[in-house]
């Protein structure tokens, strides 16, 4: 099952190798394929990077570009009578001039034609790479994603470890929930935990909003999640082995989306405007009921039985009420903790 339509049809196709003569073949191999945005980073015994990308580099397109440019005004001079007739001096400026804008042409040809592996994907996997290892990189079509996988894999001397990535998604919102964990906490730490809170917290009408409203803070972690299940469903087509976890994400995406769904209609951005926001301290401008459902789902590593809810809630009000808003507000914010 599919998480929703995908917005990006190019992935991103990893193969790591153990020798560079392998990783060196399957990367001749993918460019006869005609697979133009590969490329191949080297570590040396020491740690050392060296990035090949096959074609034509900007260097050598500059240095074949002056080349012609040069034959090209000597050949215009020498048409028109001009190569002996003036100066020396006058004539290797002149050259000069056509080797120059040579150069540059095609150092600017080369970088607008030539198509590259993202300096991103680049980024994501140099700081991975051990010594001695080979990376090879291929942004294609999803589509192609199969025949690179078996061009990766179609070395007899090494059985490379492959991977396939969509782009990750951007995530601006700064997240607020911490991981959870599997240690489910005591009632009195509940208790003390909501009470420390409503006294810590201040709110303020008047406090300005900060970071991303809550429809943006949504659609971002529905882009995640979307992102999360297409690279999902691309390693089941690769037939890697699931933890249990991404077996539930992967049946589960319809329960998923039902709740982004419903989320977005039940609390309407000019609504959650409304909302106290908290008026100093590391949580200044967010909403307090939002700041109280992270802690809340944190606290109990989102096992959030009603019981559980019940008792952090009185612990609270019993320092510091809610508003009616803010208790209608809470169900949606526990949800949208949870997916975050």
């Amino acid at each position: 099952m599919r998480f929703w339509p995908k917005r990006n049809n190019r992935v991103l196709v990893v193969g790591i190798f153990q020798s560079v003569g392998a990783g060196r073949a399957v990367l001749q191999n993918l460019h006869r394929a005609r697979f133009r945005r590969a490329a191949a980073i080297y570590a040396s015994a020491k740690g050392r990077q060296r990035v090949e990308e096959p074609g034509i580099s900007a260097i050598g397109g500059s240095a074949a570009a002056l080349i012609l440019s040069v034959v090209l005004g000597a050949f215009i001079f020498w048409a028109r009578g001009m190569l002996w007739d003036n100066r020396p001096v006058g004539v290797a400026l002149a050259l000069a001039a056509f080797a120059l804008g040579g150069a540059i042409t095609g150092w600017i040809l080369v970088q607008l034609l030539r198509e590259h592996v993202d300096s991103a994907s680049f980024a994501r996997f140099t700081n991975t790479i051990l010594p001695n290892e080979t990376v090879v990189l291929a942004e294609v079509e999803a589509s192609e994603a199969s025949r690179v996988l078996a061009i990766l894999r179609g070395m007899e001397t090494e059985a490379p470890v492959t991977f396939g990535f969509y782009p990750p998604p951007p995530f601006s919102v700064e997240p607020t929930a911490r991981p959870l964990g599997h240690e489910l906490p005591s009632s009195q730490r509940l208790v003390e935990k909501a009470a420390s809170l409503a006294r810590a917290i201040a709110v303020s009408r008047a406090a300005k909003p900060r970071g991303a409203s809550f429809l943006h803070r949504l659609l971002e972690i529905e882009d995640a999640l979307e992102w999360t299940n297409m690279s999902l469903t691309m390693s089941a087509e690769a037939h890697h082995a699931f933890t249990l976890s991404a077996e539930w994400l992967l049946d589960n995406a319809y329960l998923i989306r039902e709740q982004v769904t419903d989320l977005r209609k039940s609390l309407p951005q000019k609504y959650y405007g409304k909302l106290p926001l908290i008026a100093s301290g590391p949580s200044a401008g967010l909403p307090r009921v939002y700041h109280l459902a992270a802690e809340m789902v944190s606290e109990t590593d989102g096992a959030l039985e009603p019981e559980i809810i019940r008792r952090f809630l009185g612990a609270f009000q019993a320092i510091t009420p809610l508003d009616i808003g803010e208790l209608w507000a809470l169900p949606l914010m526990l949800r949208l903790q949870l997916l975050e």
